[in-house]
């Protein structure tokens, strides 16, 4: 039994341009992933899921398979992932949901995700790791790459696979990197 996510799209026409990387935000407020090839085109979808425990894992399970499966497969190179967020009611939830994650992205595609620490995606962003607030990260993202969300996970996922590329000129974004 599977309920079809609520799902908002956001994209550019990505291309058959390999390599891909994936940045994924999971969350239970909006599971966010952007897949973006080496061109800068992208595609995210937030995906939002209904019910609780195992059965609400399966499901974000199914729909992680069928975004990475999905009409265009590609030849992922690398995935970022955002780490937990310490101190939050929902650290064993999202302790669950980041290690299926992780251990659907291996098993079924042999990469090992980049856990990338919120603060430290703060400070790729927006140049500083702490005191920043989502709207900010909106329009860092949007100031940095051009790239509009009114979705804080889809900036997110787009960040993260802006990280899984490796592009770097800035010194703090090479310091976030390593």
């Amino acid at each position: 039994y599977y309920v079809k996510p609520k799902i908002k799209r956001y994209s550019r026409p990505i291309g058959n341009y390999d390599p891909v990387y994936v940045g994924i935000d999971q969350s239970y407020s909006g599971f966010a992933i952007t897949f973006l090839d080496c061109e800068g085109d992208y595609y995210t979808t937030v995906a939002k899921f209904e019910g609780s425990g195992v059965k609400r894992l399966a499901d974000i399970q199914k729909h992680l398979i069928s975004q990475f499966d999905g009409e265009y497969p590609y030849e992922y190179a690398d995935v970022a992932m955002e780490g937990y967020a310490f101190g939050s009611q929902m650290a064993n939830m999202l302790g669950e949901l980041g290690g299926m994650v992780k251990l659907t992205i291996h098993d079924r595609y042999k990469i090992q995700p980049l856990v990338v620490p919120p603060t430290s995606l703060k400070k790729f962003v927006t140049g500083k790791g702490t005191g920043v607030k989502k709207n900010q990260m909106l329009l860092s993202v949007y100031k940095k790459w051009g790239v509009e969300f009114d979705d804080d996970n889809a900036a997110d996922s787009y960040a993260l696979a802006r990280i899984a590329a490796g592009h770097f000129s800035l010194e703090y974004e090479k310091e976030v990197y390593e």
